[in-house]
């Protein structure tokens, strides 16, 4: 941090399995998110963000490492945890003399899967009466409860600035919203799920307003995948890597920027947020860091960057013993390599519909290099190679994410 200037704050909300374009700032209307399109706003919107695989621990380890599944070394919700040795943002944060607290709505992403780490709170336990099989309503909690832990948490009072990592899983299936979101919206319960976690977010900030604190808080709101709602066959999502999984929302506000209501139309990585955030607060990444910083793009000093996005998503072949899938997107082109190659050019196709695999030998060469290329980089951590305990596995099978 630089010496002398006050330390802002930081509040991480991850929205998981929610798609950009099921958010009123991003072109959608069948639903009410207010208090997300504020931040939108208010700050900078990514409209082609896109994460690194359609998993929910994976893609976190991703956000919070700033490094891409083949180098973090997780690569699905059942596998090891994160490696002890890598650092992340609450880490990062934490030594810097930060107070760091973690408030988290699913079983998936609970202490024992690695991102606890750095975090003096985390509110991320399930607990489950010994000898009973858990059932899904005993794995995850509403944005509400979510949020009440938050508030008091944060209304503690403290000299130093906070970090705040605040998950939802509402939008996750089986999709319940409560009410009057459940009546508002009839027969969309993924729209009002999203619409419930608005307005939570919305209590969120209400909470930074009165106490006088919205301004001196740096505010990140990203979906860590999306979900197929029928695209390409798929109903929720780790099956495939279509846009619908993977482009999800970015939303960076920042206080006392220039930089309300700028959109960033390029494309942009779920691993570029650990590099930007720390450089927003005057802090060094990590050399070993996947990511760039946005900064640049967000205040309007630099271009936009050229940045390719890798995917992957590898549940299909753990799972089901099919293909990997692998993907890179250079610009408007996307390249998936799975159980047969595909190609889409996104400024025309933005629903992967016409594949041009094929048609483009030259470009799709190159694209094939670039992802032989990054698959080869070396890991700079060892990973754990042991797999779920029979606690997690049963928890797990609950979840819907294997075979009990």
């Amino acid at each position: 941090m630089q010496p002398g200037v006050p330390a802002l704050n930081l509040l991480v909300i991850t929205l998981d399995t929610v798609r950009a374009d099921h958010i009123g700032a991003y072109g959608y209307r069948l639903a009410q998110t207010p208090n997300l399109d504020r931040l939108a706003h208010e700050g900078v919107m990514f409209e082609q963000a896109v994460t690194a695989v359609p998993l929910t621990l994976p893609s976190h380890c991703s956000l919070f490492t700033g490094r891409f599944p083949v180098h973090h070394g997780v690569h699905d919700n059942s596998g090891p945890p994160l490696a002890p040795l890598q650092p992340t943002l609450a880490s990062i944060l934490r030594a810097s003399g930060y107070r760091t607290g973690a408030f988290v709505a699913s079983d998936i992403v609970n202490r024992t899967r690695g991102l606890s780490r750095g975090f003096q709170t985390y509110l991320g336990d399930f607990p489950v009466r010994p000898g009973a099989i858990p059932g899904p309503g005993d794995l995850r909690r509403p944005a509400n409860e979510v949020v009440n832990g938050a508030l008091r948490w944060l209304d503690g009072p403290s000299p130093r600035p906070f970090f705040a990592w605040i998950h939802f899983y509402d939008a996750h299936a089986p999709y319940e919203p409560p009410e009057p979101f459940r009546s508002q919206y009839p027969g969309r319960p993924y729209d009002g799920a999203i619409a419930f976690e608005d307005s939570q977010v919305g209590r969120l900030i209400a909470f930074l307003e009165a106490r006088g604190l919205l301004d001196r808080t740096i505010i990140v709101v990203m979906g860590d995948h999306g979900e197929g709602l029928g695209e390409h066959g798929e109903w929720t999502h780790a099956l495939f890597a279509y846009d619908s999984v993977l482009r999800v929302p970015l939303i960076i506000r920042v206080p006392h920027a220039p930089s309300s209501g700028r959109r960033v139309a390029a494309v942009v990585r779920s691993v570029d947020v650990m590099p930007t955030v720390l450089d927003l607060l005057g802090a060094p990444a990590p050399a070993a860091v996947d990511g760039a910083s946005l900064a640049g793009v967000m205040s309007g000093r630099s271009v936009e960057q050229r940045l390719d996005a890798f995917a992957e998503n590898m549940y299909p072949s753990l799972h089901f013993h099919r293909a990997e899938i692998r993907v890179v997107r250079s610009g408007r082109f996307k390249l998936i390599e799975g159980s047969r190659p595909e190609l889409y050019d996104l400024e025309l196709d933005p629903h992967e519909l016409h594949n041009l695999h094929g048609s483009l030998p030259g470009l799709e060469e190159r694209l094939e290099h670039r992802l032989r290329e990054f698959a080869a980089t070396p890991v700079a951590v060892p990973v754990p190679t042991l797999g779920p305990d029979p606690d997690s596995r049963a928890r797990l099978a609950a979840l819907g994410y294997i075979s009990r």
